[in-house]
């Protein structure tokens, strides 16, 4: 399955949309830092994509500032 991956800027938040052969659009925020990530149909449009981050943008900064509170863990290799 080959991915297209662009990035669009929407309401001052990077966004990596990553086109794929699925028939639904899915937002998703990952930690540490809070990265949005959009996995769109190839069909959809980038203003599609942008319409759909603008009505998530509250979920989007509750995610983020969950990621902000959370503190840093160190992972520790024994050897």
């Amino acid at each position: 399955m080959s991915t297209e991956a662009q990035r669009l800027s929407v309401g001052g938040l990077r966004i990596e949309v990553i086109r794929k052969p699925i028939k639904n659009l899915h937002v998703g925020v990952y930690p540490p830092h809070g990265r949005v990530r959009v996995a769109a149909p190839l069909a959809v449009s980038d203003d599609a994509v942008r319409l759909a981050v603008v009505t998530r943008l509250p979920w989007i900064k509750r995610q983020r500032a969950r990621f902000a509170a959370q503190p840093l863990s160190l992972i520790h290799i024994s050897e």
